[in-house]
């Protein structure tokens, strides 16, 4: 393992993020695969460091993969949500072109690149594969997001992570908040992104066990009332009306499973190559037993040409 190499900026102290880089053993060239951990906190080599052990299994397998801090971007707490909302989504946008521009080094092959993101990662993935992000300004890999060859993602709220209270009055401030943190409003326009989604066998149920206190699932109540949290996130109606036809307004909740149903549903209608795997033994946070398998095997399939 190579580790703690810095993306964005030279000087550690104007851009906290890094990444480390796992590479196998055997001669390449090997696809490339950029890792996003969950939810940012306050430190990037902790925040990373609990995908270590993914990293180094993906790697076993022939892949040279960069596992990623992302989130702190610099000057983002000082800006209006919107903008740092942008900020981070360069600066993972950045961290896949750093990846491409080294991979040779390791061995990797820069012609293949595979992005995955778990939980709130899967967020920082599925808008560099979406939204396209460029990356930020000085990014030590270059100043064009490339092509992205497929995405693995480990169940992460896609369209609905800002289904927190928390997030009610910054949506109602400013509602391109929406289009900042969720890919929503840019799938159609990328109908031929390959995605490989995992997720556990029953999503909610390990959040409310691993995470008590967590605002999991959220009361639907009138989902076309004028105040209603999902009128704020949804202004249009088509959300709205996809999740209905979707049936996920049926138990009176919206959550991680109905947010996983309804991407995959959406992105199977509009034709893109997509799977939804489920992994056996495991959870939101953990992998365990036949769980591993299947999550290995996303990778494979991620980088199987179509």
């Amino acid at each position: 393992m190579t580790s703690n190499l810095n993306y964005e900026s030279a000087d550690p102290a104007l851009t906290p993020d890094a990444l480390d880089v796992y590479a196998p053993t055997r001669a390449g060239p090997w696809p490339a695969v950029v890792m996003f951990h969950g939810a940012p906190g306050s430190n990037p080599v902790a925040d990373r460091g609990y995908l270590s052990q993914h990293a180094r299994r993906v790697a076993e397998l022939g892949f040279v993969v960069f596992n990623a801090s992302w989130g702190h971007a610099p000057g983002a707490a000082d800006m209006s949500w919107y903008d740092g909302l942008r900020a981070v989504g360069s600066q993972a946008a950045c961290a896949v072109e750093f990846a491409r521009a080294h991979a040779a080094q390791y061995g990797g092959d820069p012609a293949t690149m595979i992005v995955f993101g778990h939980s709130g990662g899967a967020h920082a993935a599925a808008m560099v594969g979406f939204a396209r992000p460029e990356p930020t300004a000085g990014c030590l890999g270059g100043p064009t997001l490339g092509a992205i060859d497929a995405l693995v993602t480990w169940e992460g709220n896609w369209l609905l992570s800002v289904n927190l209270p928390d997030w009610d009055a910054a949506l109602a401030e400013d509602p391109r908040v929406m289009d900042a943190i969720t890919p929503w409003k840019y799938l159609a326009e990328h109908n031929d992104q390959k995605v490989v989604m995992l997720v556990s066998e029953d999503p909610n149920a390990s959040l409310r066990a691993e995470f008590p206190g967590l605002i999991v699932e959220r009361p639907v109540g009138d989902p076309w009332a004028a105040d209603s949290w999902l009128a704020v996130r949804d202004p249009s109606g088509d959300l709205r009306r996809q999740l209905e036809a979707n049936g996920a307004f049926a138990d009176g909740t919206i959550g991680f499973t109905d947010s996983q149903q309804l991407l995959y549903s959406v992105l199977k209608a509009q034709g893109n190559p997509v799977s939804l795997d489920v992994m056996p033994d495991s959870s939101h946070a953990y992998l365990r037993g036949a769980g591993w398998d299947v999550f290995l095997a996303a990778f494979g399939k991620a980088a199987t040409i179509d």
